[in-house]
């Protein structure tokens, strides 16, 4: 799929009366990636496409729910959900690793057009400045409201990032998207893109980098690290990996766990969106996200 055909894998999510909540996108086999603020709450929804209503059968929140008091959803704000009726409509194919600072990225959905009123098909470029807060900043663009959920792709039309919100600036703002490497631990392991050879990765030059971050000098931290990856990996694909009081070799420990896992490349992904959650942005993790990329265009 090139730029110019991703539109076609973007879908329109309503309610079951059509009211219009946000936008998606379908990765195939009827699976759709969204955003869990779009969809939460919302016991019945329904996916157009073309023109076309499809009822969503299942519907997966990551968190499930927001937490009491939350400004904004929580990360990595990502809802997958399952129409069974799409199974054979257009896809859109991922890339392999988040867009680098400086980047273009556009985006595809649906949103309520400020000249007529309607919900339509709706696109933005974006450069994406780096990371942030929310996620990864994007500038020099307008995220209009019902964007949310949509796929943001590279030039390849490869998706790359996911709409979180926009900087509701009144013009060109920008806004927030959700990076790749936070919704590819999530996906079934069929959909994950072909992974890249992993010899040139050793533990030591993991465990290096996510000892950077202060905050993983705590063992509570990487306790909770290591549970964060469990949680991506799901039910029977964990790391199991010995404690140990000196961070150096616990970390070591915990990279060479995700090395010599079943699914290396998930599970260091995994293991670097865990970081990132746990740790927010840092210039050690984004070194990390270098080093674990696996398409050497991005």
């Amino acid at each position: 799929m090139s730029p110019s055909t991703a539109p076609a894998a973007a879908v329109r999510l309503t309610d079951p009366a059509g009211t219009f909540l946000g936008s998606g996108f379908h990765l195939g086999a009827g699976l759709l990636v969204s955003c869990a603020h779009v969809v939460h709450g919302r016991p019945e929804l329904t996916a157009r496409q073309g023109g076309t209503a499809h009822p969503v059968r299942t519907v997966r929140l990551f968190p499930p729910e927001p937490g009491p008091g939350a400004a904004a959803y929580p990360e990595p704000d990502l809802a997958l959900l399952t129409a069974p009726g799409l199974a054979g409509a257009p896809a859109v194919p991922l890339g392999g690793a988040d867009p680098a600072g400086d980047s273009a990225v556009l985006v595809h959905g649906f949103a309520v057009n400020p000249v007529t009123g309607e919900v339509g098909p709706e696109s933005a470029l974006l450069a994406v400045a780096g990371p942030s807060g929310l996620g990864l900043r994007v500038q020099q663009g307008w995220i209009q409201r019902g964007l949310s959920g949509s796929m943001a792709v590279d030039r390849q039309g490869r998706v790359v990032g996911v709409v979180k919100a926009t900087a509701d600036g009144g013009g060109p703002a920008g806004g927030w998207l959700t990076p790749l490497s936070a919704l590819l631990p999530l996906l079934p392991p069929e959909l994950a893109p072909a992974p890249a050879p992993l010899t040139a990765v050793t533990a030591g030059q993991v465990a290096r980098l996510l000892g950077a971050p202060a905050l993983f000098q705590d063992p509570a931290a990487r306790l909770e690290l290591v549970q964060a990856v469990g949680e991506r990996l799901g039910p029977g694909e964990e790391i199991r990996v010995p404690y140990h009081a000196h961070a150096a070799v616990h970390l070591r420990a915990v990279a060479a766990a995700c090395l010599h896992h079943r699914r290396p490349d998930r599970a260091l992904r995994a293991l670097l969106a865990g970081a990132r959650e746990l740790c927010g942005p840092h210039r050690a993790l984004d070194e990390l996200a270098a080093l674990l990329a696996v398409d050497p265009e991005e």
